[in-house]
């Protein structure tokens, strides 16, 4: 228990992991339920009006919340001017994508269905970038478990939701009316108890956003919308792609795997809301060995939970996806072994982006989400144009994340963060267990094989990670109370 008492970023994340957990249990059950009463044909099309949604949110933020984090921890007179300035910013942002999301919807697409629920699931773009602005303050603020309990609610309210369609078989255009309402619930609850009363309905109304406050928050920090917007291109235009290259069965089982794809992304998406503010920090003290050394521990921690991931799905997914989906969705277990490819890498991908940024090198950042968003891309308009399978998407998606992945490692060789010693020995390591993996599950029995690894594997990774995270802490606690000051410690 100590070291939980000591441990900030544990604490922080395992409070934004469990409340997530619940969430996203939530969404999974709702989207089951979804999945089982809609013929194809229709999940098909509330998928595709979804995932324009999701695709325009992902760029409706422009990516702030990473600079107003930065900003929050520097800002030394008006804190209050600032979060405001951002919730506005937010929310007039997300009118203006709103608008962009139903063009983007009638100029792709001619079925009137998806476009009349692109039209209502779109309005959450303004609501989500609300919520975005002020879970970004929470946890700039160290608040995350407001935003955590909070989301999870949110989680329930669609669960609920979901469940009318066993009382009543409601179109999918009402059930995404009743998934706006929710929504604009959880503004709600964000606005009069997330933020704590730091933020005045009344005072944000009157707040006013000059086109100076743009050129200095927004269009200064443009290169933002590209390094957090990336990552759900990497997914959510190959669902466009899909539905225009391939058929309602193809988008239907590549969503359902991406769900439990995003499933298992839960922990390092909650832990680098702890990690990257750490690292701002770090970065900000100056203390390079310090930095290097948390680094070193949080990779660990992220590859031991990746390979894990990636050896429990190849073991199981022929189970998981027929059980939960039901039979009609059986050949969305190849889609999702080879999607999990892409979960040994990502985490860490994930860490190393934050850790660039942390260090002010957003512009390096971009160049490296732009240049593998367009090898992604190219890769699978090519390869469909070839060969017309789901599998062309998933190698596309790994191929470029694994060259995102190279690349950030040249950049933190260069920072003397990392060393090519161990980046050689990271990808040597994890491409001979994902061939022995594979192999060795087609000879032997999967749960048997399962077991052997987390017997002779992951525990042993997990009592090596263990030891390191507590003899980090006692080195920090010796140091600070070598310096004479008060040792309360904060991984």
């Amino acid at each position: 228990m100590g070291f939980l008492n000591r441990s900030g970023l544990v604490n922080n994340s395992l409070w934004g992991l469990c409340s997530t957990v619940f969430q996203t249990l939530f969404l999974s059950l709702f989207f089951v339920i979804v999945s089982r009463h809609y013929v194809i044909k229709e999940f098909s099309d509330f998928l595709i009006a979804n995932t324009v949604y999701q695709l325009i949110v992902g760029f409706s933020s422009m990516g702030l919340g990473h600079w107003f984090i930065r900003e929050y921890a520097r800002e030394t007179e008006d804190t209050t001017a600032l979060v405001y300035r951002f919730i506005k910013i937010q929310a007039l942002l997300g009118i203006v994508f709103y608008l962009i999301s139903i063009g983007f919807a009638f100029a792709v697409y001619q079925d009137e269905h998806i476009r009349v629920l692109s039209i209502v699931l779109g309005t959450n773009i303004i609501f989500d970038n609300i919520v975005y602005a002020l879970k970004n303050l929470n946890i700039a603020q160290s608040e995350q478990k407001k935003s955590a309990i909070i989301m999870a609610l949110d989680g329930l309210l669609r669960l609920i939701a979901g469940c009318v369609l066993f009382l009543y078989p409601i179109s999918l255009i009402y059930l995404s009316i009743l998934l706006v309402i929710v929504r604009l619930v959880t503004v709600n609850l964000f606005l009069y108890i997330g933020s704590g009363g730091a933020v005045k309905v009344t005072e944000l109304f009157r707040f006013k956003i000059t086109l100076p406050d743009f050129k200095s928050n927004v269009f200064a920090n443009w290169r933002f919308i590209l390094i957090v917007g990336s990552s759900i291109i990497f997914w959510r235009s190959a669902t466009i792609i899909i539905s225009k290259y391939l058929t309602a069965t193809d988008v239907a089982n590549y969503e359902v795997s991406y769900k439990i794809f995003s499933m298992f992304t839960i922990m390092a998406v909650v832990a680098s809301t702890t990690v990257y503010p750490k690292f701002v920090k770090l970065v900000a003290g100056g203390d390079a060995v310090a930095l290097q050394k948390f680094y070193q521990l949080v990779f660990l921690g992220y590859t031991i939970f990746a390979v894990t991931s990636f050896a429990f799905i190849q073991s199981f997914s022929a189970t998981i996806i027929p059980f939960v989906f039901g039979h009609k969705f059986e050949l969305a277990s190849r889609c999702m072994q080879e999607m999990f490819l892409t979960l040994i890498v990502f985490p860490t991908v994930l860490l190393q982006a934050n850790l660039i940024v942390a260090k002010n090198m957003e512009k390096v950042d971009m160049i490296l989400n732009f240049i593998v968003l367009l090898v992604n891309v190219s890769g699978s308009l090519t390869g469909l144009y070839f060969y017309k399978s789901l599998s062309v998407i998933n190698y596309s998606i790994f191929s470029a994340f694994v060259l995102f992945h190279i690349l950030q490692s040249v950049v933190l060789v260069k920072l003397k963060v990392s060393t090519f010693k161990s980046s050689f020995l990271f990808y040597l390591t994890v491409s001979i267990f994902v061939v022995s993996y594979e192999y060795i599950g087609d000879k032997f029995n999967p749960v048997i094989v399962f077991l052997s690894f987390l017997l002779f594997v992951a525990f042993p990774l997990l009592f090596v990670l263990w030891k390191k995270i507590k003899d980090y802490l006692d080195l920090s606690l010796k140091v600070i109370t070598k310096d004479n000051i008060h040792p309360v410690i904060n991984l």
